[in-house]
């Protein structure tokens, strides 16, 4: 009798431990997930932001014309004449020397005045701001007005297009190596996790397999924990991430509408949320799901 009593209280005590065990693990598998997919996250938001400016850019190439500053009226109507008979160019805006002066006093020297005491517009160059028809003529336009008389440079963002196309190329391929090794150790955690919970029940499942309990029939429970597991990963991530850039968002349209800049533009959260969402969960349910049926098939061989 006091034999019996040891071994229930044995049993007891085992299936205690096991169940803390499995919650712990369950945690563990829950918050590598969280994790993978955060950082996940960040650099696919990246690369959303730096394709959208990229694209807005390729799509609406500004170039800006400066003449030089001592040219005449009659001069600066030829190279007007110029712009406005090229096929190449959309529309485009004369920038007058007042127009660049009352610019550079704001945005440069907003408080700071007196540094331009004594001087007035006749600093500044006049300029035409260009937009094309076409940017894959971009090139052959900035080209054609760096040679031609009176006009003394011509700002177009190219170099800034190469560098963040670089960048974007890059972006991707690391956050794809980060992400699969991460995913890999979640896998390898959920499968743990669903290892000692085949384990603890190990009796129970070879009489289901004894009085003809399918493989799948058995295998289904385990593959519903993982992906469960994945769902709530993907959800606490996203929730993350979410008010995160959100804040971030907020911060940077901020900055840039105080300096003036307005070439930089950043994807809201809500054009994009239906999207992250989606990856989100296909991640997590094929994680929870692939790590869960990889734990539980040995155990099947009875």
């Amino acid at each position: 009798m006091a034999m019996k009593i040891r071994t229930t209280k044995y049993i007891i005590k085992e299936g205690f431990i096991n169940a803390y065990k499995n919650k712990l693990m369950s945690l563990a598998s829950l918050s590598i997930i969280t994790a993978s997919l955060i950082i996940f996250g960040v650099f696919f938001l990246a690369a959303v932001n730096l394709r959208h400016n990229i694209r807005t850019l390729e799509e609406q190439p500004e170039i800006q014309v400066f003449c030089y500053l001592e040219l005449d009226e009659t001069q600066i109507n030829i190279i007007e004449e110029d712009i406005k008979g090229n096929p190449y160019v959309r529309e485009y805006k004369a920038v007058s020397k007042r127009e660049a002066f009352e610019k550079v006093k704001t945005e440069m020297f907003d408080g700071k005045e007196s540094v331009l005491e004594g001087l007035d517009e006749s600093i500044m160059p006049v300029s035409y701001i260009i937009k094309l028809e076409d940017s894959s003529k971009s090139r052959e336009v900035v080209e054609h007005y760096r040679g031609l008389s009176g006009v003394e440079k011509v700002s177009y963002p190219q170099q800034a297009i190469d560098f963040i196309s670089r960048i974007t190329y890059w972006i991707p391929l690391i956050s794809s190596l980060l992400l699969g090794i991460l995913l890999l150790v979640s896998m390898l955690i959920i499968s743990n996790t669903i290892k000692l919970t085949v384990f603890a029940r190990r009796r129970e499942i070879n009489i289901m397999k004894y009085i003809g309990a399918t493989d799948w029939f058995i295998r289904w429970p385990f593959i519903v924990e993982g992906v469960i597991i994945g769902i709530v990963g993907a959800v606490f991530a996203f929730a993350v991430v979410g008010y995160g850039y959100n804040a971030l968002e907020g911060r940077i349209t901020e900055d840039m509408a105080k300096i003036g800049v307005d070439i930089i533009k950043i994807v809201g959260i809500k054009d994009i949320a239906i999207q992250i969402v989606g990856i989100y969960c296909l991640i997590g349910v094929a994680v929870g799901a692939v790590g869960s049926f990889i734990s539980i098939r040995k155990y099947l061989q009875v």
